[in-house]
């Protein structure tokens, strides 16, 4: 039975801190010094009092900004690391993609590392041979498969690194944000594999800064914030409250800018009202094709004109995203004076299945940089004319030809 579990862990460093001024001060601490002149180190707590229970077929996302202590839980996970105190249990065969290059000998060819990989995850050679094919083409480097690995790209290894960590049938995948080096294209067929290998059973850990991915492949997700956990359990909850941190350090960062002197974008949008209206009459319920109106009622409350986009994302009560428009991919910035202001996209025809719906909303300075983010302030349901397995009720017509 695979499963993760861990018990009130902590992981603490020892920093040393001591900066060379001169030549001379750095030729003097090449020259052995005794105990008491030995520069003091000062401990640093990269995680603090972690506790994640993940049983059996589950996957689990982890989120956090940069240097929060993501990467050193997953090490302590793999075993590359060992913790300062507390527990943890890690039961099942595991696969992991932590650091690029990780595993891969540069003198080695592409092939040679397979094998390489393969013996480091127990994975014997006549196993590794039946995959071999499988694992050239999906790294998509069949060419160079022959050639040392350091003479790869960064997406090149990261290619192969991922094809052998999912080829292997592992029951725990661990995957951190190498992935990112790889291009659209790769990253995508990556989550293919990773939603594939998820409804197959096999227990997921993934760090990510692709927040959309963490919402709609994990089961659960936890925030942790310069070693300690801020937030766990549902995806969209955990990523709510991580967007919403990120867009309070923003604010915070304006009004210091103001006060110093420095000029200011302006303020975010308040949101006053937010609602579904068909032929300006305000409604709770709309037949599937319908032609409606998405409305938000803001209040521009920097006292400045401000230019800035907006966004509106249609998702199920259980947060899955059905279809998202954004004034970012349509033009350029719209203009908020000073004051109420009506945000509305019209959709001419919104075919979904019967149901409940929710809709997010979120305003953007010019440059594209998240100022505020509303949950599901509009609620709606759709009645379709036929019961649609699926999402969409699209027209269409039968003929035999």
């Amino acid at each position: 039975m695979a499963a993760i579990r861990v018990e009130q862990l902590w992981k603490q460093f020892l920093l040393k801190k001591d900066r060379a001024d001169s030549v001379g001060h750095l030729l003097l601490r090449m020259i052995p010094q005794p105990q008491s002149k030995r520069p003091k180190r000062e401990p640093f707590w990269a995680l603090q009092d972690i506790t994640i229970d993940m049983p059996e077929g589950t996957s689990f996302g982890i989120v956090g900004n940069n240097g929060s202590g993501k990467s050193t839980l997953l090490k302590i996970l793999t075993r590359t690391m060992t913790p300062t105190r507390g527990q943890i249990q890690v039961s099942g065969r595991v696969s992991a993609l932590i650091e690029l290059g990780a595993g891969f000998h540069p003198d080695f060819t592409g092939r040679e590392n397979v094998y390489l990989n393969g013996s480091i995850l127990g994975i014997g050679r006549k196993a590794i041979e039946q995959k071999m094919e499988e694992i050239i083409e999906f790294a998509d480097i069949r060419p160079f498969i022959d050639t040392s690995v350091k003479y790869y790209s960064s997406g090149m290894q990261a290619r192969l690194g991922f094809a052998v960590a999912t080829s292997v049938d592992p029951e725990i995948l661990i995957v951190d944000e190498v992935l990112a080096v790889g291009d659209e294209a790769f990253q995508q067929r990556c989550m293919d594999r990773i939603f594939a290998m998820k409804r197959g059973g096999t227990n997921i850990l993934l760090v990510s800064h692709n927040l959309g991915a963490i919402e709609r492949l994990m089961d659960q997700a936890v925030w942790i914030n310069q070693g300690v956990m801020q937030k766990i359990g549902n995806p969209r909850d955990v990523v709510f409250a991580y967007r919403q941190s990120m867009i309070d350090q923003n604010e915070g960062r304006n009004q210091q800018e103001a006060v110093s002197g420095a000029d200011q974008e302006g303020g975010p949008l308040a949101l006053r009202d937010a609602y579904v209206e068909i032929n300006g009459q305000r409604v709770d319920s709309v037949q599937s094709g319908t032609s409606l109106d998405l409305i938000c009622e803001l209040d521009n409350v920097s006292g400045l004109p401000m230019d800035g986009h907006f966004s509106y994302t249609v998702r199920r009560p259980d947060g899955l995203e059905i279809v998202s428009v954004s004034s970012i991919l349509d033009g350029p910035p719209m203009t908020f004076q000073r004051g109420p202001a009506r945000m509305v996209v019209h959709l001419p025809e919104l075919y979904l299945t019967s149901g409940e719906y929710e809709v997010d909303a979120a305003c953007f300075d010019a440059n594209g940089r998240r100022l505020a983010e509303w949950r599901a302030p509009i609620r709606f349901s759709v009645q379709a004319m036929q019961a649609t397995p699926g999402l969409l009720v699209l027209p269409h017509q039968w003929q035999v030809r």
